[in-house]
């Protein structure tokens, strides 16, 4: 069964890197909308159009998979729509050189890079992404489209919810729990509960305030 890749960008060279080695193959070729990269191809895997191609090219090229090569959380899921509206699998990536316990569950689109590691009992949704060297202890609950960047430690039980950002190096105490929505920034400590659609920043981590907050503040416990 053949394989599109979604995306011509930074994402995609590493996932094509990442299929070619975990032997995910055939791949048809990358769709993606930017007209630079019409009739380009990215390490030799032609760019064969964009999203509105892709119903004739399913015909011609007997696509039954597609990968989402999109780091952005919200994007990755309407490209995920998309191609589910159209008849796509979307399967999980896991590098050879990233260790995912026989106990963890990861949903449909996962991605677990290089380096990565996804601990006992771990439950991971859709679309999500454990970048390199990435940590997820035991009993993690994570939600749908999620993206842990490169260097994240997560503490066994931490609950992280639909369409969250934890960026580089981050670190989240044991237990805690991450609201949807929500950003916490690179190099950020996470001591306390973050309520749903907050960005968080620093050690220890502190609310951005939105417009009309005076200035940031901890983040507030909820236990």
């Amino acid at each position: 069964m053949a394989v599109v890749v979604y995306g011509a960008g930074g994402q995609a060279r590493v996932l094509l890197e990442l299929m070619e080695r975990a032997g995910i193959c055939p791949i048809a070729g990358i769709i993606d909308d930017n007209p630079d990269f019409a009739g380009t191809k990215i390490d030799g895997i032609a760019v064969l159009g964009s999203a509105e191609h892709l119903p004739s090219l399913i015909r011609v090229h007997r696509i039954h998979r597609a990968v989402i090569a999109v780091g952005n959380n919200v994007h990755r899921k309407k490209l995920a729509d998309h191609a589910r509206a159209l008849g796509l699998r979307l399967p999980v990536l896991i590098h050879p050189h990233a260790y995912v316990s026989p106990t963890a569950k990861l949903g449909d689109g996962s991605v677990v890079m290089a380096g990565a590691i996804v601990s006992a009992h771990v439950t991971m949704g859709e679309l999500g992404i454990v970048n390199t060297r990435a940590s997820v202890d035991h009993d993690c609950l994570i939600g749908d489209c999620v993206h842990i960047a490169p260097g994240v430690t997560l503490a066994g039980g931490v609950t992280v919810g639909n369409g969250v950002l934890i960026g580089v190096g981050a670190s989240v105490m044991p237990g805690l729990c991450i609201g949807d929505d929500s950003v916490v920034g690179a190099g950020t400590v996470v001591i306390r509960d973050v309520p749903s659609s907050t960005t968080v920043v620093g050690s220890p981590a502190r609310i951005i305030p939105h417009k009309g907050v005076s200035a940031a503040q901890p983040a507030p416990a909820t236990g």
